[in-house]
C-alpha cells in the first residue's frame, strides 16, 4: 500500500516537469502596425499615388455630373415642345443613363478603397518575412500588435527595426488604377 502511494506521488510530481520541459521559453515582441502603415516609404508612396488617382476620379465624376445635369435640363426644356409619348421615351432613356452612371460612379469610388486595401496587404505581406527574421535573431516566440497592449517594456518593441528593414526591402509600391 505504501509502495503504491509512493509510486503515485512520484508519478504526479514528475508529470508537470515533463510537460514544462516540452513547452518553449516564451519571449514576446511588440509591433506598432499603425506606425509602420503610416510611416513606411512604401506606404507614403502608395498613399501619394492613391491620392492622385482619387483626384482623377473625382474630376471625372464632376464632369459626368455636369453632363447628367445638362442632359436633365435639356430634357425638362424639351418637355413643352415634345409629344407626350416622345417625352416619355426620352425620360426613360435618361433614367437608364442615370442608373448606368450611378453604377459606374460607385464602381470608381469602390476602386479607391480596393487600391488602399491592396497596398496595405502588399506591405503586410512584406512584413511577414521580416518578422520571422527578427524573431529568429532575438528568440521571439510571440509578436503582439501594440494597439492591443496596454503596457510593455520598450525593449520588447521591434517596430523601428521592422520599419528600417521594410524601407530597405520595399521602398516603393506601384499603384495602378487599372
Amino acid at each position: 500500500m505504501i509502495k503504491k502511494l509512493l509510486t503515485l506521488i512520484i508519478s504526479i510530481s514528475i508529470i508537470p516537469f515533463v510537460s514544462l520541459a516540452d513547452y518553449p521559453n516564451t519571449s514576446i515582441g511588440v509591433i506598432d502596425l499603425n506606425k509602420i502603415l503610416s510611416e513606411a516609404k512604401a506606404s507614403v508612396s502608395a498613399a501619394e499615388q492613391i491620392e492622385e488617382i482619387a483626384i482623377e476620379i473625382e474630376n471625372e465624376i464632376k464632369l459626368s455630373d455636369e453632363k447628367i445635369i445638362n442632359e436633365q435640363n435639356l430634357l425638362i426644356e424639351s418637355q413643352s415642345v415634345m409629344a407626350p409619348e416622345a417625352f416619355e421615351a426620352k425620360r426613360k432613356e435618361y433614367e437608364s443613363k442615370v442608373q448606368k452612371y450611378n453604377n459606374e460612379r460607385q464602381t470608381k469610388l469602390v476602386r479607391i478603397d480596393e487600391l488602399i486595401a491592396v497596398s496595405r496587404n502588399d506591405i503586410l505581406n512584406a512584413i511577414k518575412p521580416i518578422l520571422e527574421e527578427i524573431s529568429n535573431e532575438k528568440g521571439i516566440t510571440i509578436i503582439l500588435e501594440k494597439a492591443s497592449i496596454m503596457l510593455n517594456a520598450e525593449k520588447m518593441d521591434i517596430t523601428n527595426e521592422v520599419l528600417k528593414k521594410l524601407n530597405k526591402s520595399l521602398p516603393n509600391i506601384e499603384v495602378s488604377r487599372d
